[in-house]
């Protein structure tokens, strides 16, 4: 019985939005302009997020420990961070590369 109304449910939430898109887009008329371009507004906000951020910046993101339930804050720079994600790689790259518990005749 429950199963019925979660599909039912299911079923009216997919169907929904597509009646409203269709009342909004007979409501609204197109778009045209005398060259033929729809108008189209630009901010400067895209050209913020595609700027390359600034390295000397100062960030703070958690990080989990372990043996405990709450993470650790974290504040550095973000060469800083990047510096260390690099050479926390190059370790794990290492150590994989290394497996002395693997036969190197059975690969």
């Amino acid at each position: 019985m429950i199963s019925v109304l979660f599909a039912v449910a299911a079923l009216y939430a997919q169907a929904a939005p597509d009646a409203d898109r269709g009342a909004a887009a007979s409501a609204a008329p197109p778009a045209s302009t005398a060259h033929g371009v729809s108008g189209v507004t630009v901010t400067g906000e895209t050209a913020k997020k595609r700027a390359a951020p600034d390295p000397k910046e100062v960030v703070c993101h958690k990080e989990p420990v372990i043996g405990s339930l709450f993470p650790k804050e974290i504040c550095a720079r973000r060469e800083d961070i990047a510096e260390r994600q690099r050479v926390d790689q190059k370790t794990v790259r290492d150590s994989q590369a290394l497996r002395p518990w693997k036969d190197p005749a059975g690969d």
